[in-house]
């Protein structure tokens, strides 16, 4: 009886083995085939919903009714740039046995890192600056023209692919935004919508400036994607992200103590307090995520997945107002992931190798600079 008992369990240990075995052999062959090769797509997306959150929390804050005077975007950006500087600086120094030149970086990048926190203030602070005066759809409407901008400067500048396809999953995508935000400068506004200030301005003087500047965040942020793709992997992801904070923090307190119009409004509620922690937090991890798929992923086709944040707009708007998308919204969700499914699937083969998170994040030494720029010029 106990000879039958031990073949039963030796049986039992041995199915159970190779089902483990088959489970293992499974998960490896889904790494393998689809999120290694994708994880620069993975990367963006997360990054893409931490960066939805905070539009949401800018919003509610610049339109708070309970503060007499409006929360103003140099404000938000100062506060959510320190705590992401701050942020930075402790995961550098805690890191710095694999981070090299804590924490300004290697002498011969600094100056693209300059250069990457400057024209990021022109992306972030478009974006800010049109939700005071744009709905959230009509200010993300205007972000979606980076895409197209992006992959073309990469291809101009980077002598990167921008294939067929990718151009026109772009170009049917935006018929999709368009579809999913119907701006009114396009469609026109309904007789019926009720006037709401806290949603949009009225004036078209206001609406028309936000647009522009709006507009200058596109091309501040196409420039941030293009020179992260310059730098690759020759520095840590963190130091474009401490970079970036740093020259927006200074940026915007310098602007708060010269414009006298502007001053600084204290949060005075939970809720507002709440909404700052948010957006300082989400922009930590959005930046860092950013940076990271960025540095694995071709700046055309990295740029069109900033798509999905129309998709987590539909989200916030059903879990926040309660609101759901009419026909025209799902139409066009449908065209975006479609498109998106399209350029994945049809993508060109011959593109640059996914890098590991060990390559990706290691700090190159000094000597070997030359030889990456020759080997990113003979790539392109």
């Amino acid at each position: 009886m106990n000879e039958r008992n031990h073949d039963w369990d030796a049986m039992v240990e041995h199915q159970d083995g190779d089902l483990g075995a088959m489970e293992k052999t499974q998960l490896e062959r889904l790494s393998s085939d689809y999120l290694k090769p994708n994880i620069g797509l993975i990367y963006l997306l997360t990054a893409n919903l931490f960066n939805s959150a905070m539009v949401v929390s800018t919003k509610l804050l610049e339109t708070d009714p309970s503060l007499e005077k409006p929360i103003t975007p140099l404000q938000i950006l100062a506060v959510r740039m320190i705590i992401t500087y701050g942020g930075t600086l402790i995961y550098m120094y805690m890191n710095r046995s694999k981070i090299e030149h804590v924490p300004w970086g290697p002498p011969g990048l600094r100056k693209w890192f300059v250069l990457r926190g400057v024209f990021g203030f022109f992306g972030v602070f478009g974006m800010y600056y049109a939700l005071m005066y744009l709905s959230v759809p009509d200010a993300t409407v205007i972000s979606f023209l980076g895409p197209s901008l992006t992959g073309i400067m990469a291809w101009m500048i980077l002598h990167e692919r921008y294939s067929k396809i990718e151009a026109s999953g772009a170009f049917v995508s935006l018929f999709g935004v368009v579809m999913i935000v119907r701006p009114a400068f396009l469609f026109g506004s309904p007789d019926n919508r009720p006037a709401n200030d806290a949603v949009e301005s009225n004036s078209p003087r206001d609406r028309l400036v936000a647009s522009l500047i709006a507009l200058l965040g596109v091309f501040g942020a196409s420039n941030v994607y293009i020179i992260i793709r310059h730098i690759g992997n020759r520095a840590h992801a963190i130091m474009t992200v401490s970079y970036f904070a740093l020259i927006v923090s200074v940026i915007s307190v310098v602007g708060i103590c010269t414009i006298p119009s502007i001053g600084f409004q204290t949060p005075q509620t939970s809720r507002q307090w709440l909404l700052f922690s948010i957006i300082g937090f989400s922009g930590f991890f959005m930046q860092l995520l950013l940076t990271m798929g960025i540095q694995r992923e071709r700046a055309g086709r990295g740029a069109f997945m900033s798509y999905s944040q129309i998709l987590y707009a539909l989200l916030w708007d059903l879990l926040i107002w309660n609101h759901l998308p009419g026909l025209w919204s799902w139409c066009g969700i449908v065209i975006i992931i479609g498109s998106a499914i399209c350029v994945l699937k049809y993508k060109p083969k011959a593109e640059a190798p996914v890098l590991t998170d060990q390559e990706a994040n290691r700090a190159i030494q000094l000597q070997d600079l030359e030889v990456d720029e020759a080997h990113q010029q003979t790539k392109g």
